[in-house]
């Protein structure tokens, strides 16, 4: 009986851990432009969050911190020109940046109108840069983001208000 109980251990051990073994192939770390597809990609979620949190009210989305400087509303719509611009440039189109800027002006500046476009800028920009040819010219233009991104939590934190990615998970 002890024998068969031994055997059993054995072969639950032996079977179990090949099929362990089996399951748990370690992934290939990601390579350069993945990591920076994926930096892309969650900077620019953040920024999306951001847009659509109404904990920052509505009311400060004319808010600057200085007379020259971009309210809120202008710093997500400034970020998705960016995204507008880096999917063209990355599909070998020509975009001007400051007649697209002159042309946004005219907009409805609501927090509904700018989430839309952020999410079609989004949903346009992602497969590009994804789409597995190297964009050199990502690399710049993720810093550049991501000094927009800065100025976004530092007006929520000027504010009152705590930026989405520092609150407490749920």
């Amino acid at each position: 009986m002890k024998r068969r109980s031994a055997l059993a251990t054995l072969m639950v051990l032996v079977f179990g851990w090949s099929a362990f073994a089996q399951t748990t192939t370690p992934k290939p770390p990601p390579t350069y432009e993945q990591v920076i597809v994926n930096t892309w990609k969650n900077l620019h979620n953040k920024i999306l969050t951001m847009a659509k949190d109404t904990q920052f009210p509505d009311d400060k989305l004319g808010w600057k911190p200085h007379p020259d400087s971009r309210s809120i509303l202008e710093e997500f719509r400034h970020v998705t020109i960016g995204l507008e611009m880096t999917t063209a440039v990355a599909k070998g189109e020509k975009f001007d940046f400051m007649a697209r800027e002159k042309m946004d002006a005219n907009k409805p500046k609501t927090r509904a109108s700018m989430v839309a476009e952020m999410e079609a800028a989004i949903a346009a920009s992602y497969p590009v840069v994804e789409g597995g040819k190297p964009i050199p010219q990502l690399i710049g233009w993720l810093d550049h983001q991501g000094e927009h991104y800065g100025k976004l939590v530092t007006a929520y934190r000027v504010n009152g208000v705590v930026p989405p990615i520092s609150r407490p998970k749920s």
